[in-house]
């Protein structure tokens, strides 16, 4: 009778084992794993899913599924690398609307001026002592010039920004920092040139068109920047050096030596070494009476650029 009952529960086990199998046979089916696979894999969770199953189901974190894995059962997608933010204007930046975009200079007719001319140019200006001494200069002798201007300066000293104008000068942009814009961002330009232009506008109410950057160094990014805004680049053909406390008389040679119908001269009307111009005032008036005398007329650069008589290296679109 013992021997009875205990074939008939192994009878009942082997059937049990037999069910659980083909179970698991038919699970195998459905989820594409191997009877290899499954040998090793009996255990079952508190569910009833087997392991197999479960890992079919579930992929082991941060590992992409494979591309034809329902999207209902895919792992999230691991997140990209962040991208740097955008630059930031510096903490004290202007809270000034962007300044409309001002009109291009005059077409030019492509009739070139038969006249000598030149244009004198001044940078990192207005101050209270040198830029009203270049202005009274160029009044007595009847000359004109181009005022490139930092714009903080001409937050200090508005009333002389809009003197250049009055007394028939042009202005141009010089950026707001005076650093080296080649080093800066697309973002960080447009802050350097929106700043400033805003505020001449504002002291003036002129938007300049003209603009040069701080050493001369340009960049595509900046060259970008001005196209977007309708200005232009302007370089300059001849350095006096007036910044580094270069003699007059040196300065005076040198002038002499290489000016030519289409010439800028590059001068300073704020800085220079131990913040001293001295020797740009005493230069001025000498080297406008001496290319007087030599048939030269002193005119702004945007009058330059109208006569045609600008090298294309120099002013760029």
């Amino acid at each position: 009778m013992r021997g009875t009952r205990t074939r008939a529960r192994f009878s009942r086990s082997r059937r049990t084992t037999l069910r659980l199998f083909a179970a698991l046979l038919i699970a195998a089916t459905i989820f594409g794993l191997s009877a290899i696979q499954l040998s090793g894999r009996m255990t079952l969770g508190n569910d009833a899913v087997p392991e197999a199953a479960a890992a079919a189901i579930e992929p082991p974190a941060g590992i992409e599924p494979a591309p034809d894995v329902p999207t209902s059962i895919a792992s999230p997608a691991v997140p990209g690398p962040e991208r740097e933010p955008a630059a930031q204007p510096p903490p004290d930046a202007s809270p000034k609307p962007r300044p409309p975009i001002p009109p291009p200079p005059a077409a030019d007719s492509g009739k070139e001026d038969a006249r000598k001319l030149i244009a004198l140019t001044f940078d990192d200006g207005p101050d209270g002592k040198y830029t009203p001494q270049v202005l009274d200069i160029l009044k007595e002798r009847g000359a004109k010039g181009t005022f490139f201007l930092v714009g903080p300066q001409v937050s200090k000293y508005p009333d002389t920004a809009k003197r250049i104008l009055d007394e028939g000068h042009s202005i141009g942009n010089h950026s707001w920092s005076h650093k080296d814009l080649k080093t800066m961002t697309p973002e960080q330009i447009a802050d350097e040139v929106d700043r400033t232009q805003q505020e001449i506008a504002d002291a003036t109410g002129y938007t300049p068109h003209l603009m040069r950057a701080p050493y001369g160094n340009i960049s595509p990014n900046l060259l970008d920047a001005l196209r977007e805004r309708d200005m232009a680049h302007v370089y300059w053909t001849i350095d006096t050096r007036d910044w580094a406390g270069t003699s007059v008389a040196d300065m005076r040679k040198n002038v002499s030596a290489h000016a030519q119908p289409g010439s800028i001269l590059l001068m300073h009307s704020f800085g220079g070494r131990k913040n001293a111009l001295d020797n740009t005032l005493a230069l001025l008036p000498q080297i406008i009476d001496d290319l007087s005398n030599e048939g030269f007329a002193f005119v702004t650069v945007d009058e330059l650029i109208e006569s045609g008589q600008t090298r294309k290296s120099v002013i760029k679109h």
